[in-house]
């Protein structure tokens, strides 16, 4: 077989330690909330968590969670229920 990188023909290699530095998730939902189909993003990585929200008229925006729709799909998802 060629060896068409520089590196050698024979070598050794032991992993010593490997450990995740960062990580970043998200996902998309398509939910019925009350009726209503509502299709949310959940993004987040160690240092926060965002919550989307997907209109017609003006694509993906981050959205609060204090009341409303995403009050109702922040609980679920603090809860566990969207896995």
């Amino acid at each position: 077989m060629q060896n068409d990188m520089n590196t050698p023909d024979e070598y050794t290699l032991e992993v010593q330690e490997s450990k995740e530095v960062w990580w970043a998730s998200t996902k998309e939902y398509d939910l019925l909330v009350n009726g209503n189909l509502v299709r949310v993003r959940i993004a987040e990585n160690p240092k926060s968590t965002e919550f989307y929200m997907y209109e017609d008229d003006s694509g993906w925006t981050e959205q609060h969670t204090e009341d409303g729709v995403m009050a109702i799909v922040y609980e679920c998802w603090t809860n566990g229920e969207l896995d």
